[in-house]
């Protein structure tokens, strides 16, 4: 019994001192942005992957945030309910509806079997980042975190709007990690502080445009209540998901290089 009470506490300290790390970490590296566009690939993807990005954006009293969801996520025919809900899952996490848009393009419909053209979502993106005068986008990474086809492709189609745009445009991608961190949630934390530990001095240069937000408890508790909107898809693993996945508690994210191209 005392045994297992002395490692609880053990693991609870550690866990306290990987958050203060990082929190710390958190505080030296931010988004200066005026207009941040979160580009996702279906509803629920916003408070699924994003939360720990949009609760700390949305803490910036001069930052605006935006989501332009790729598709309204009709792959089992609910696309209209669907749509509904990112609205109101946005609404929680503090963004207003007219700063949110979710897509019913024939061409980009949900699936792992549809293939999304980069260069219909580099046009699509272009038309929305003049429209609100975005200066810096957030999408997945190449990997897409899961893998899923159309995360990967709303990331292609970033690079090809990136490479293509006439203005400097910021771009992050959201870090894919390996599976076993996927699901340790806040245990993650620990796992990152010896990663900063070894390596953030060494790669400094490198790295010094990259993005660590860790959700505070009370920022855990508004992407757990942004997800609860989306009632159409709370069966039981997802919430497992909210429960351990860590993206739920952290992001990483990886500035790309943009090309900025005179007019």
């Amino acid at each position: 019994m005392w045994a297992s009470i002395l490692s609880l506490s053990f693991l609870a300290s550690l866990l306290v001192y990987a958050y203060n790390v990082l929190a710390n970490f958190q505080q030296s590296s931010s988004i200066d942005s005026k207009q941040v566009l979160i580009l996702t690939a279906h509803p629920d993807d916003e408070c699924m992957f994003f939360g720990p990005t949009i609760t700390a954006l949305r803490s910036v009293s001069k930052t605006r945030v935006h989501v332009l969801c790729l598709s309204t996520g009709n792959a089992d025919g609910l696309g209209v309910t669907r749509k509904k809900e990112l609205t109101r899952s946005c609404q929680v996490l503090g963004i207003p509806p007219s700063n949110v848009k979710a897509l019913d393009h024939a061409e980009l419909q949900d699936g792992m079997k549809n293939t999304w053209s980069p260069s219909l979502i580099a046009t699509i993106i272009k038309d929305y980042v003049s429209k609100h005068k975005i200066d810096t986008m957030i999408t997945f990474d190449d990997y897409g975190v899961s893998g899923h086809p159309n995360h990967i492709a709303a990331y292609n189609g970033a690079r090809h709007f990136i490479e293509s745009c006439k203005d400097k445009i910021k771009l992050y991608t959201l870090s894919s990690i390996l599976l076993p961190r996927k699901y340790i949630g806040i245990g993650d934390l620990v796992f990152m502080t010896i990663e900063k530990r070894l390596f953030h001095n060494k790669k400094k240069e490198e790295n010094e445009e990259d993005v660590v937000f860790v959700s505070s408890p009370l920022d855990y508790l508004i992407s757990h209540k942004a997800m609860r909107r989306h009632d159409s898809q709370l069966v039981w693993f997802r919430w497992l998901y909210v429960t351990f996945s860590r993206y739920m508690f952290v992001n990483q994210l990886v500035a790309v290089n943009s090309v900025a191209h005179s007019k």
